[in-house]
């Protein structure tokens, strides 16, 4: 770049370099530069180095903010883009470095990226140009506000906002991250309508109606740790721009899904942009980041092990504890449950240490031999049913839900050894009641929705009683639930389990039949088997109709016509 002060050699503009330190090297340790040009050399030394080096305040201050507006925006640019990602697998920090500020950054652990996100936003402050400030007035001709920036990952961010311009038609609508990575947002926007803003406005007195509210997840081209600082600016065809602060950014895992899956009722199906731009990228992201950073903390086992178990029954307990008792108080009345792999998997972390003092008390009480797991973090249901499947000992698993009952003893052994005789069968789940003997589960099939047309999954006479005839035949059925699903253990495990892309536990299951069904197996109803099912008592049916809709829809766009395919062949079986 060509420096502003007099004492620049003419023809030889001033040089910058972005250097990524070595792995273990912090900013304090000694470097030597060598310098190479048209098969020259020149070393630059410890000493020489230590008396060129300046902070990165007087870099930006003296040397980079006198330059011309359009050198400012290189310049920043240049040091966000940084020197590109290691090829080491964990995630190393940029540092910024010229002639300048090898010392101006911090070191590679997570404080590191933080100083290094510092030293950026120092760096866009003093290079970046600054806009007119925007002013939410009715007099004002242009408006721009941000209501939230969500915080999917350190590159990925959900922003909702509105914008209002009665001058001229918006050109751009750039998100710019406290390090100063810019990402031009107005393209993919999600417009809807905000009667809150019509009505400030006037918008509708001509009978229009504009759509003021959007939505846009974007991805940023480095990392961005800082809890405020961004920046959105607006330029309309008419040239007037402005920008304008966003709030602080919110990183709570449990608001930031919550509030991205709110947004699904600003959009009605068919359409499906917003979740297929918007919500589903962040979603997914959201739930790879929570299932990345969890473990399983501790195993605890309760009573003597069972040697060689055939079955490892699996239980997720959410938000609710007391469901361990009601299970082991019906389980100690079935000899059978003496021999299993029983394993309790907690997916509520802040529970721990009540549930892990209940299960101490209880393995004292009833004489059924168990495991407790505790999660590290809150994974879902899909995620922890794999995690506790990692710890399964039978050659056969069994997904139970924590409210879900027997009706008598033997239910066990009669799924295995049907299982066992079957061939080539996938998951089998037996007839699933309602406490007044009314059927909840007898097989699940799909139904194509009138409004929507998204698949939807059902069950086989739901709500009839158990003793229909029709629901007292075992046939094969397109899927069956999860709420109390056989399956053996190694295909499971090489199909992945229940994938994590579904949220909070609707359509894993029926998802995981189809991938059987495509390997050429048969998904089983077993209707000489019942159990009692609460149905949804762990989670509220709010969040249960968000989630719902979100699967719904993700279920659809992969398995449509297969699902055709499947229904139309099970044609011959007449459906309620």
């Amino acid at each position: 770049y060509e420096r502003p002060d007099s004492a620049q050699v003419s023809g030889h503009p001033a040089q910058a370099v972005v250097l990524r330190l070595p792995a273990g090297h912090t900013a304090a340790d000694p470097l030597d530069f060598v310098l190479s040009w048209a098969g020259r050399s020149l070393r630059v030394g410890r000493s020489e180095l230590g008396r060129s080096t300046l902070s990165l305040d007087a870099l930006l201050r003296y040397e980079l903010a006198a330059l011309s507006p359009s050198a400012r925006a290189d310049a920043l640019a240049f040091l966000v883009a940084g020197p590109g990602e290691p090829p080491a697998p964990k995630r190393a920090t940029r540092r910024l470095s010229g002639a300048c500020c090898s010392k101006a950054l911090g070191g590679q652990m997570p404080s590191g990226q933080v100083q290094l996100s510092k030293s950026l936003h120092a760096a866009r402050q003093a290079l970046r140009e600054r806009l007119p400030a925007c002013v939410i007035s009715v007099a004002a001709p242009q408006g721009l506000n941000i209501d939230a920036v969500l915080a999917v990952d350190d590159r990925n961010f959900y922003v909702q906002g509105w914008l209002h311009d009665e001058e001229a038609p918006p050109t751009r609508l750039t998100a710019v991250s406290p390090e100063g990575s810019r990402t031009e947002i107005l393209s993919r926007l999600y417009r809807y309508r905000r009667p809150d803003v019509e009505q400030f406005y006037g918008d509708c007195a001509d009978g229009q109606n504009p759509e003021h509210g959007w939505i846009a997840h974007l991805e940023t081209s480095t990392s961005s740790l800082l809890a405020s600082g961004w920046m959105f600016e607006m330029a309309n065809a008419a040239g007037a721009e402005l920008e304008v602060s966003g709030p602080s950014v919110t990183r709570d895992l449990a608001i930031v899904r919550e509030t991205i899956l709110r947004d699904l009722d600003r959009e009605r199906l068919p359409a499906d942009r917003l979740r297929a731009e918007h919500i589903a990228p962040a979603l997914s992201r959201l739930e790879a980041r929570r299932r990345s950073v969890a473990k399983v903390d501790s195993v605890a086992q309760h009573g003597e092990p069972p040697t060689g178990p055939e079955v490892s029954i699996v239980v997720p307990l959410y938000g609710r504890i007391d469901f361990l008792e009601h299970q082991l108080a019906q389980f100690i009345h079935d000899p059978e449950l003496q021999r299993v792999d029983l394993i309790y998997v907690l997916d509520s972390p802040e529970l721990a240490e009540s549930f892990r003092t209940v299960a101490s008390q209880l393995a004292q009480i009833y004489d059924v031999p168990f495991r407790t797991a505790v999660m590290s973090h809150n994974v879902g249901f899909s995620a922890v049913n794999n995690f506790a499947a990692e710890l399964a000992r039978g050659r056969l698993l069994l997904l139970l839900n924590s409210d879900v009952f027997p009706r008598e003893p033997g239910w066990l052994s009669a799924m295995t050894r049907f299982y066992d005789a079957t061939p080539a069968i996938g998951a089998l789940a037996p007839k699933l009641l309602y406490e007044d003997e009314s059927i909840q589960h007898a097989g699940m099939y799909f139904q194509r929705m009138v409004d929507t047309g998204m698949w939807s999954n059902e069950h086989f006479y739901k709500g009839l009683h158990r003793s229909l005839p029709s629901a007292n035949e075992t046939r094969v059925v397109p899927a069956v639930t999860a709420a109390c699903m056989m399956i053996d253990l190694r295909s499971y495990q090489d199909l992945g389990g229940l994938r994590g892309k579904y949220i909070q536990g609707d359509y894993e299951d029926s998802d995981l039949c189809l991938r059987l069904s495509a390997q050429g197996r048969s998904n089983w109803y077993l209707s000489t088997v019942e159990l009692y099912h609460l149905e949804g008592q762990s989670y509220p049916s709010l969040i249960r109709e968000l989630t719902g809709a979100y699967n719904r829809w993700l279920h659809t766009a992969e398995w449509d016509a297969t699902i055709q395919r499947v229904m139309a062949d099970s044609g011959k079986v007449s459906l309620p």
